[in-house]
């Protein structure tokens, strides 16, 4: 079962009470699940549809007009995967899945010739990008108090140029499930290389795998927004909170997804904290550099 909780309006104006409140709330499903459905979470709605109608609009250009956002390393993977750019994780094949990335860059990479030509379709996108921010540093936060630090004990990891992230997915129901493979999901199954991610989805299609290994299908929730952890989390708390291992099967009907991830500055290492370690309780995750290792992950999975 998918768990329900209610937000104090936008992060933004969390009070530390409130923030008290949130990590109250939602720290035992970080620490048993790692999902969640987030209600009252002050997210503009009409952002929310607006952002839909973009990625539709988007979606319905021609191949060639697609192509001129084409997302590469030297974009800083901003931009447009067509179906069959990204390898699957877990088959010899692709996803079956048109992606398109918006958001923040860094200065210790190349930067592409023009960030704007990369965001112009999606204004409204960007806009509902920077509410999503917010509502993440204040899970984030939240999060660290139900770690028994303080609330801002992760905020220099994200101190500088954090490399968050606006995906804009399209799946057609008349695609096979993947590109030289015989799986039936259309996104394989994955952890996220997120703090934690935002989604919202037009059409059912997404599911989570419980702690008890039962997949468990996400459904579409009105004026909801569903919340899951990443591995980064996982790593910096050692194992207490979980990250979600997560799919998206074979879809029936055409189906949009807005995925946003919450992620550190480029060139963070992250390992478990040493305030939640120690002799009964040792490190039992390798660091992850979120500059060259994620740039050399990214690089692996984007075919062509």
């Amino acid at each position: 079962m998918i768990p329900h909780v209610q937000l104090p309006g936008q992060a933004a104006d969390w009070t530390s009470k409130d923030l008290a409140e949130v990590a109250a709330d939602i720290g035992g499903h970080c620490r048993r699940e790692g999902f969640l459905f987030v209600h009252n979470h002050g997210v503009p709605a009409d952002l929310i549809t607006s952002a839909f109608e973009e990625t539709k609009r988007f979606y319905q250009l021609s191949p060639a007009e697609k192509s001129r956002y084409d997302a590469s390393e030297g974009s800083q993977f901003l931009g447009y995967r067509g179906l069959g750019r990204e390898r699957s994780r877990t088959h010899g094949g692709t996803e079956a899945c048109e992606q398109y990335r918006v958001g923040n860059t860094t200065d210790e990479l190349p930067l592409p010739t023009s960030v704007n030509l990369f965001h112009a379709p999606f204004p409204k996108s960007l806009e509902l990008f920077r509410h999503l921010t917010r509502l993440g540093d204040g899970i984030l936060a939240a999060c660290a108090l139900d770690l028994g630090m303080e609330e801002d004990a992760f905020a220099p990891y994200l101190a500088d140029s954090p490399l968050h992230r606006l995906g804009l997915n399209y799946y057609g129901a008349s695609r096979p499930p993947c590109d030289g493979a015989a799986a039936v999901d259309a996104m394989s199954p994955h952890i996220d290389l997120t703090l934690l991610t935002i989604l919202d989805q037009d059409e059912p299609g997404l599911e989570v795998q419980d702690a008890n290994g039962t997949w468990l299908e996400v459904p579409t929730v009105p004026g909801a927004l569903f919340l899951f952890l990443g591995d980064y989390v996982q790593r910096w708390s050692n194992g207490t909170h979980r990250a979600a291992l997560h799919r998206v099967t074979t879809v029936h009907r055409d189906r949009m997804s807005i995925q946003y991830k919450h992620r550190p500055d480029y060139g963070v290492v992250v390992q478990p904290l040493d305030a939640l370690t120690g002799p009964a309780n040792p490190p039992a995750y390798t660091p992850f550099n979120t500059g060259p290792d994620y740039v050399a992950r990214l690089r692996s999975l984007l075919a062509g």
